[in-house]
């Protein structure tokens, strides 16, 4: 049986390749990533995360949790 992937996508203030490898180590040694990217470019830094059962609350709040802003992207 294959598992619902589930995409996640937050606003933050990531703001360099350092940042983010921060932000992505602490996410997949807790959850079940796939994929996670963030767009340096964009004004939002919109934080992509692709996963297996991820909730965008936790994520959020593991995001903040490192000293990031992290809110959904309206």
């Amino acid at each position: 049986m294959k598992k619902k992937m589930d995409v996640i996508i937050l606003k933050t203030n990531i703001n360099s390749k350092r940042e983010f490898a921060t932000v992505k180590k602490a996410l997949r040694y807790i959850y079940d990533i796939k994929e996670c990217t963030v767009d340096l470019e964009d004004i939002d830094k919109v934080l992509r995360v692709i996963g297996i059962n991820i909730d965008e609350t936790e994520i959020a709040a593991k995001v903040s949790s490192l000293g990031f802003k992290c809110e959904e992207l309206l």
